[in-house]
């Protein structure tokens, strides 16, 4: 028997997170729209490019291979950003960072994970800093936006719509004039 997909919108999904949550999050509703337009918006769970089981708009923490509400699913968007704005105010000066710069880090902790953004693995095995961390702590916006575009892999692979994903908010961080 073939599982039926049932789909959402992604306005109705960040509306209703907005709604259910008004003063929650950062992120403007303009970059929030942004950001889920990269995603698929489901409300059954599917497997995504990387083999991680997924629903709503690219959430993957505790899913349940059962069919949820659009509320259910506004609540997992709202905590995902949630998630990704902390990790982008405690580990790369997010609070100072001019708007579209904070949202397009935002974007990357939700989309490779806050560890992801802050570490990678040298040929020789260790752990070193990003250098997207390492402006970030410098206070450099521009060197912040021209790093996101390191980030393009999924499953240990180029992914052509990743390249595309952190192209747009490339340009995306440097409209902000703090950022030029």
């Amino acid at each position: 028997m073939k599982t039926v997909i049932k789909r959402c919108s992604i306005a109705v999904i960040v509306a209703l997170g907005l709604s259910m949550s008004p003063d929650a999050l950062r992120t403007s509703l303009e970059a929030q729209q942004k950001i889920a337009s990269w995603e698929d918006c489901r409300n059954t769970p599917y497997y995504c490019t990387a083999g991680v089981l997924t629903v709503g708009i690219g959430s993957t923490g505790g899913v349940e291979k059962r069919e949820y509400s659009n509320a259910e699913v506004a609540r997992r968007w709202v905590s995902d950003m949630q998630h990704s704005e902390r990790c982008v105010n405690q580990n790369f000066n997010g609070e100072a960072m001019p708007q579209k710069v904070f949202e397009s880090m935002v974007d990357g902790g939700l989309n490779v994970g806050c560890t992801g953004l802050m570490w990678f693995t040298d040929k020789q095995g260790r752990k070193q800093r990003t250098t997207i961390w390492k402006n970030a702590q410098a206070h450099n916006w521009g060197g912040v936006c021209d790093r996101l575009t390191d980030f393009v892999n999924s499953a240990g692979k180029r992914s052509q719509g990743l390249v595309n994903r952190r192209t747009d908010f490339q340009a995306w961080c440097r409209m902000d004039a703090g950022a030029q």
